[in-house]
């Protein structure tokens, strides 16, 4: 083997910048060159960011945009940009697993505001589903006779529903339970104390938004608005 490379014949320096030419001019199509989509930044509108969670003409998204100071949010982790279809999709097939439920993957939204300068305001609403199949009923956080359970805690928001839906094969005696779990991350935002009402109008949009994605009886017994939630506890 190495006898016959070493007698094949070597190409001529100009066949060899005629071959490289046309190789640079076959690769060539005229239009300039597209930055990579790693280095890109991708910046959308409340309604396009985790899409469906919160609309643009909605409450939610309107909150968003408050507590976040911004019109226009960044993608930082494809991962975390999940549609409303796909947290549902995950809820469902976490509540299928049955006992395995709570190994299940937790979806995350994570929204990022502009570039404040030092900081880039952040928040995240991360998804988990539970069912009676993996635990007894006393060791859920769940919501007891009440349908929605609301706790809050400086910058977070927890949201717990029931959902029965014929889509998941969840019932009334072992229904499909989801929490939110909303976090604002921004050290010089506004803080509770102003921004409260609207950190519960971020997580109840998300909330009813995936209950009617799933086909919830009575959405989960989410209100329409925000403002008619339980009141929260630890408030």
């Amino acid at each position: 083997m190495t006898s016959a490379r070493m007698s094949r014949p070597l190409v001529g320096p100009a066949v060899g910048l005629a071959i490289l030419g046309t190789a640079v001019a076959g690769c060539s199509t005229g239009e300039p060159e597209q930055p990579s989509p790693s280095t890109a930044t991708q910046t959308l509108s409340v309604g396009q960011v985790c899409a469906g969670l919160f609309p643009e003409a909605g409450e939610g998204g309107k909150a968003l945009e408050r507590v976040l100071e911004s019109t226009r949010f960044q993608v930082r982790e494809e991962q975390k940009n999940p549609d409303v279809r796909a947290v549902a999709k995950a809820m469902e097939d976490a509540y299928r697993s049955g006992k395995k439920i709570r190994d299940m993957p937790q979806p995350v939204c994570q929204v990022a505001g502009a570039d404040k300068g030092s900081r880039i305001p952040t928040a995240r609403v991360m998804f988990t589903a539970y069912s009676k199949q993996a635990a007894d009923p006393a060791d859920l956080p769940g919501v007891g006779a009440r349908d929605v359970r609301v706790m809050t805690q400086r910058k977070r928001v927890n949201l717990t529903f029931d959902c029965v839906s014929s889509r998941v094969g969840s019932t009334q005696d072992v229904p499909l339970q989801v929490t939110l779990a909303f976090q604002e991350r921004w050290d010089e935002s506004k803080g509770d104390a102003v921004l409260g009402q609207d950190y519960l109008a971020v997580t109840h949009s998300a909330a009813l938004a995936v209950a009617k994605e799933l086909g919830c009886a009575n959405n989960g017994g989410l209100p329409a608005r925000a403002d008619d939630l339980p009141k929260p506890e630890g408030s």
